[in-house]
């Protein structure tokens, strides 16, 4: 509560401000507010105002009536008995500073006051909380780690964008090589079920480059979902499959399964071949594996690169 009714006086203070000094001027560009932890033996605060706006310090407990300017250039009067409304009379103000006490002697600060351009950041609410050694020491080097993190990360988001862009780059370009290489299409015709109602079938085969590519259907005629693991192409004994994708109505966030097909729908899927140009002619396994405990389905008639 107490916060708020400061947050609401400064906005009055500001809006009546020639009701309490002689001169009144125009709104600054930017206004904010701030908090600063004081530790027990003190501490030393700039705060950036604009001229002719009013800025009120504000603290937890009654202040000494004293206040001691280094310079005449900020009218400096109590808003009530436990805060300070400050304000530069011109542009030309001096840096300026105040040191201020509260009664018990508990907090004791120096605020440099500084007058920025209208374009840069200035004060009108300024809170001081006293804390302890050791908070005051966390706060400071948070602040500091923060200050020092900040351009690591901004540079670090540079290069990672710079970095996807040649990745992609890259990438795009090793396409247009193996399409420029070999670009053919073979229609297949491959089907196979398990005992679960889940019928698989291989549509065609892309020969780009060196690899190939086969295209494949996941019909789910079961009440239950198919959750796709794994695919695996074999020539003979051996392993020449790279990566899956499926696509589906539905978007699983598990990571142990490439795909989910839900009951009574079809999923459409491709399996990256390998050095394709070294099986042409052969005949290949493919097999559909899911979860753990499922029937794997296996296709081994009607799957060639030609």
């Amino acid at each position: 509560m107490r916060t708020l009714m400061l947050v609401l006086l400064a906005g009055i203070l500001t809006s009546i401000t020639s009701l309490l000094f002689a001169q009144s001027g125009p709104a600054a560009a930017q206004r904010s507010e701030a908090e600063f932890l004081v530790p027990p033996q003190g501490g030393a605060f700039d705060v950036p105002v604009h001229v002719r706006e009013v800025c009120i310090l504000s603290f937890a407990e009654k202040l000494s009536t004293r206040a001691l300017a280094s310079t005449p250039d900020f009218e400096i009067k109590a808003w009530g008995d436990d805060g300070v409304a400050i304000r530069a009379i011109n542009e030309t103000a001096s840096t300026t500073t105040v040191a201020l006490a509260a009664s018990s002697g508990t907090v004791l600060v120096n605020v440099t006051l500084t007058v920025v351009p209208p374009d840069k950041p200035g004060y009108t609410l300024v809170r001081f909380k006293t804390v302890s050694a050791q908070e005051a020491f966390q706060a400071q080097l948070k602040t500091e780690v923060a200050k020092h993190v900040a351009p690591l990360e901004t540079e670090l988001a540079r290069l990672r964008q710079n970095l996807e862009s040649h990745i992609r780059d890259r990438a795009d370009g090793l396409i247009a090589e193996r399409l420029l290489k070999r670009n053919e299409t073979i229609a297949l015709s491959a089907h196979e079920r398990n005992n679960d109602h889940v019928i698989v079938h291989v549509t065609r085969g892309v020969l780009v480059g060196d690899d190939g590519y086969l295209v494949f259907e996941i019909e789910n005629r079961s009440g239950d979902a198919y959750r796709l693991t794994s695919v695996r192409v074999q020539a003979g004994n051996r392993d020449i499959q790279g990566p899956a994708r499926l696509t589906s109505p539905s978007n699983d966030r598990d990571q142990s399964v490439i795909g989910v097909v839900p009951a009574r729908t079809t999923g459409h899927g491709i399996v990256v071949v390998h050095a394709a140009d070294q099986v042409l002619g052969k005949s290949l396994t493919m097999t559909v594996i899911g979860p753990p405990g499922t029937q794997p389905i296996r296709l081994e008639q009607g799957i060639v690169f030609r």
